[in-house]
């Protein structure tokens, strides 16, 4: 983080952050408009971020601040949501709480289907069995095909101290495909994955990316079978189905696939 601070410091290239001020704008409807210092100072650190990921030649990020985020750190946690949004937009795959095996599945994702959102077990409609899928935070632009991503400010972000951008993204009704990196009882890699198809209806409205999506084995039963392969509580969504190509990827990289549901 600190070197970070450092990077956004030297940042003071006017073309450079109005340019970026304007992909900004263009990726998302900002609720409420956001002043022009706010825009400015978001692309300026985002602006930092591209820097610090070219630097550093980065492929992907799992990122996550454990303490009080005042000051300097503030105001960096702040933006991390925008900035790792556009990131992702541009093909680096980028997970929050520090979830390393997410960011590869992202990334996978990202590669093999021009989409790779965060993702996690909402919770279950039995009326409809339907599984509620999303995620809090940043996300990828190219999966929100319902409408343009929105953003806004709120003053606390749900389980982490401080507030700053919360974004939303709308993915597409239409075929569905997640896939998670877990590891088994010797510590070796595994992919889980899954197909479905995301449909209309009510969803949560807490301001998260977040789907309907119905298992041709039921939702009770995609989310007990895909328990029970021992994932972590990520794992990447990508629009389309994919799991033949996951297929080939993990026969590549000689990692071991479980398949839930197709």
């Amino acid at each position: 983080w600190e070197k970070m601070w450092a990077i956004a410091d030297d940042i003071n290239d006017e073309a450079a952050i109005r340019a970026k001020a304007q992909d900004i704008l263009d990726t998302f409807d900002i609720e409420g408009g956001g002043s022009i210092e706010e825009v400015w100072e978001m692309a300026r650190y985002v602006v930092a971020f591209e820097q610090w990921v070219k630097d550093e030649k980065l492929g992907l990020i799992a990122s996550h601040y454990d303490g009080y985020a005042t000051g300097k750190a503030g105001v960096l946690d702040s933006m991390l949501i925008p900035a790792f949004s556009m990131l992702i937009k541009q093909g680096t795959a980028c997970a929050v709480e520090g979830d390393m095996k997410v960011a590869m599945a992202m990334s996978i994702l990202k590669t093999i289907s021009g989409t790779g959102q965060l993702a996690e077990m909402y919770s279950i409609d039995f009326n409809d069995d339907i599984a509620i899928i999303g995620h809090s935070g940043s996300g990828d632009y190219d999966i929100s095909k319902g409408r343009k991503p929105t953003m806004k400010i709120v003053k606390v972000f749900h389980g982490k101290t401080g507030g700053g951008y919360l974004t939303q993204f709308y993915p597409p009704t239409g075929e569905i495909t997640y896939l998670a990196i877990t590891q088994d009882g010797d510590g070796h890699f595994k992919f889980i994955a899954a197909e479905g198809v995301n449909e209309e209806g009510k969803i949560l409205s807490i301001g998260d990316t977040n789907m309907r999506t119905r298992f041709a084995c039921g939702a009770r039963e995609f989310v007990n079978q895909w328990s029970e392969c021992g994932p972590t509580h990520h794992f990447g969504a990508a629009i389309g189905r994919h799991i033949h190509t996951i297929e080939k990827v993990a026969k590549i990289m000689n990692v071991p696939l479980q398949v839930v549901t197709k």
